[in-house]
This record gives structure tokens, C-alpha cells and sequence, in this order.
């Protein structure tokens, strides 16, 4: 076997995480939950903040943001059953005319109808039970959410970090998400992040999710 591609660790991330739930958790309200998070932080940011570094090595606090909108701009065509190809004229023509008050106000802008449309989507009777075409072939839907999840509230707490967010990400969010993603070990394996990095063994969920991506909670 080979090393795991994105599409193994979110299909297997989404199956236990239904399973530790007791398949009676609502994934929609945990995504609605660490949108809200992501928002929280977007709207946050001062105007001399949006250059700054994250802990991304290639991204500014502008480009992370600019990342998350891409992704949820990305919903709704696919949930609607679009191919790539038609999906991305869509999100090519979703992009609205700038607004008054420089870079972040307009950023700011981006994120709040990019995460209502996405949003809207997932929420459509039936979505979650339709399958995407993302570039790595067709994908249920549930677990197309799950990695839009495991990004917000892992990018949430990259922002946070960068602009010096005074509240934590909600210990709910990362209690769910850490005892599963530790089940995969070493994450460095997939080639989406760095080696993990070591904290005390009574660190909290959050930190220890955060170090398992290859980031340092200090």
C-alpha cells in the first residue's frame, strides 16, 4: 500500500468520527459550528493585520482567509452535481465587486457569502447523502464536510494565532475532532503537513490536535 491520499484520510476521518459519535452526531451543526469560529476570527482582523505571517509557511493571514472562501465557494456547485470544470466557472463568476473600507473589509466580505452559500448547500434536503466530483474522483458528500471541518477549525486556529484572537478555539470542536485524527499517527505520511510536534501528555485537545498537524501551540 501506498502512503494515504487526502481522499483515504477524510474517508476515514468522517467514518469514525460517525462511529465515536454514536451515528447520532449532526455533522452539518459541528461544520456550522466551526464556520461560525472561522467568522468569528475573519472579522477580527485589523486592516495592517492582513499581510502578516500564520503559521502556514506560504500563506498570509489574506491568503488563508482566501483559502477557506475558495473552499466553501466551491460547495455548492459541486453539491448541485457540477463537474470540476463547470464547477470552477462558477466560482469564477462568484466573486463580488469590492466593497468600502480597503483589503480586509472586502476579504471580510468574500467570507460571509462564500460561507452562507456553502452552508445553504450542505443544509439542502438530501445533500449529505449525493457524492462531489473533487479532483481526486467522486467523493461522498459527508466526507467532503468533514475535511471542510477538520480545515476550518484547524485554519481557525492558524488565524487566530496570527492576529492574536483573544478566545480559543470551543474545546467541543477539538474534543471531537483529536482523539480521531490521532488515530492515523504520524500525519507528515500524507504529505499535507509537518511532522508532529511534541507536547505534555496533559496538554489540551486543541494543542494536541494542532501539534498533530505539524504546528506548535506555544
Amino acid at each position: 500500500m501506498g502512503q494515504p491520499d487526502r481522499s483515504e484520510f477524510a474517508c476515514l476521518l468522517t467514518r469514525i468520527f460517525w462511529y465515536a459519535m454514536g451515528m447520532t452526531a449532526d455533522l452539518l451543526e459541528t461544520y456550522l459550528a466551526a464556520q461560525r469560529v472561522f467568522g468569528e476570527r475573519v472579522h477580527a482582523i485589523t486592516e495592517e493585520q492582513w499581510q502578516g505571517d500564520t503559521p502556514c509557511d506560504k500563506w498570509t493571514v489574506a491568503e488563508l482567509v482566501g483559502h477557506l472562501v475558495e473552499e466553501n465557494l466551491w460547495a455548492a456547485p459541486l453539491l448541485h452535481g457540477l463537474d470540476l470544470d463547470a464547477a470552477e466557472k462558477v466560482v469564477k463568476g462568484a466573486r463580488s465587486l469590492p466593497v468600502d473600507g480597503g483589503v480586509g473589509a472586502n476579504r471580510a466580505q468574500e467570507w460571509d457569502e462564500a460561507s452562507v452559500a456553502a452552508a445553504d448547500a450542505f443544509s439542502a434536503d438530501g445533500a449529505l447523502d449525493r457524492d462531489v466530483a473533487l479532483s481526486r474522483g467522486s467523493t461522498p458528500a459527508r466526507d467532503y464536510l468533514m475535511e471542510m471541518i477538520f480545515d476550518l477549525v484547524v485554519h481557525g486556529w492558524d488565524l487566530g494565532k496570527a492576529i492574536g484572537y483573544p478566545e480559543p478555539i470551543p474545546a467541543e470542536l477539538a474534543d471531537v475532532l483529536y482523539p480521531e485524527a490521532k488515530k492515523f499517527g504520524d500525519l507528515s505520511s500524507t504529505g499535507m503537513f509537518h511532522a508532529p510536534v511534541e507536547v505534555p501528555a496533559d496538554a489540551s485537545s486543541l494543542d494536541k490536535l494542532v501539534a498533530l498537524t505539524g504546528r506548535d501551540p506555544r
